[in-house]
């Protein structure tokens, strides 16, 4: 499925240096996550947008739009297949401040579900956005 090929690739420097990132920061500790995220609104507006086949400039910083422009004619027309996002439930978040990361299940109108992870905010943009079947 095209979507699985997408998700293999979009954004996997970033998304991997992030996630080994926040769990070198956390080895040996076992993570506390709140009882809900922070970044729901900007991951719906990333996906609302990716699906209509723009890169949020002002959401991503310059690494992950850049990443992002270089996939987002396969990643929108896959995501415009799936419909629009119908429900989105936080699952879990992992390190803290600019490391921090947290972790979704995105349901679409299609049935789908994907899990979305978006974080590394700094200086009011995101570094790391991920998605896996």
């Amino acid at each position: 499925m095209r979507l699985s090929l997408m998700t293999a690739t979009l954004v996997a420097s970033l998304a991997l240096a992030g996630a080994a990132h926040a769990q070198e920061a956390h080895a040996g500790h076992e993570a506390n996550a709140p009882q809900e995220g922070q970044y729901s609104a900007s991951l719906t507006r990333l996906i609302t947008s990716a699906a209509d086949g723009e890169c949020p400039a002002d959401l991503m910083a310059a690494d992950l739009l850049s990443a992002c422009n270089e996939q987002i004619a396969s990643i929108g027309p896959a995501l415009q297949s799936l419909g629009p996002i119908r429900d989105m439930a936080f699952v879990s978040a992992e390190g803290e401040g600019a490391a921090r990361v947290e972790t979704y299940e995105v349901f679409f109108e299609s049935g789908q579900m994907l899990t979305w992870g978006i974080g590394g905010y700094t200086d009011g943009k995101f570094t790391v956005a991920f998605v896996s079947g």
